[in-house]
């Protein structure tokens, strides 16, 4: 029951991420945040939800979406900020956390740090900083996706070399 890594992603790009233990084998970065956008997509468009998780090998990737609220000038030349309106959530990318962790990992004690990492990133950042994908900002959150996950972090066999 162990996690290997987490990452925070807009459009494809990694905001945020913690590796734990190599996931190199599993997939390389850049195809992760590829495929883990493709699958997304494919299920939104395919059978109009969104994904949870999917499984490569001895690994499962564990996926949550979060729809952000974004305020836009109505008139595109004008700008002002008193002429703003919510864009329709579902037109907008959503903010993507996802895990790879071992298929025998509990998936529910994952959502719910996962779950947690979401609330503390969208409470540390404005969805101008998200949006704008600058990542030196999110640098600092990776120590904190660190201590949310930690508790999930350790291999079985790191954990009895931690007792003895």
């Amino acid at each position: 029951m162990t996690i290997l890594e987490t990452a925070i992603l807009f459009k494809g790009i990694s905001l945020s991420e913690t590796y734990f233990y190599s996931s190199e084998d599993v997939l390389n970065q850049k195809d992760r945040n590829v495929l883990t956008e493709a699958v997304i997509a494919l299920a939104k468009s395919a059978f109009d939800d969104k994904i949870q998780n999917f499984s490569i090998g001895e690994h499962k990737i564990l996926i949550k979406l979060k729809d952000l609220k974004i305020l836009k000038a109505t008139d595109e030349e004008n700008e002002q900020k008193d002429h703003l309106q919510l864009i329709e959530p579902q037109k907008n990318p959503p903010l993507v956390i996802y895990c790879i962790v071992e298929k025998d990992t509990n998936q529910k004690q994952v959502n719910m740090c996962m779950d947690d990492a979401i609330i503390q990133f969208l409470n540390r950042f404005s969805v101008y900083d998200i949006t704008t994908k600058d990542a030196s900002k999110f640098k600092k959150f990776n120590k904190r996706l660190k201590i949310i996950f930690q508790e999930l972090a350790l291999k079985t066999e790191d954990r009895f070399k931690s007792i003895l």
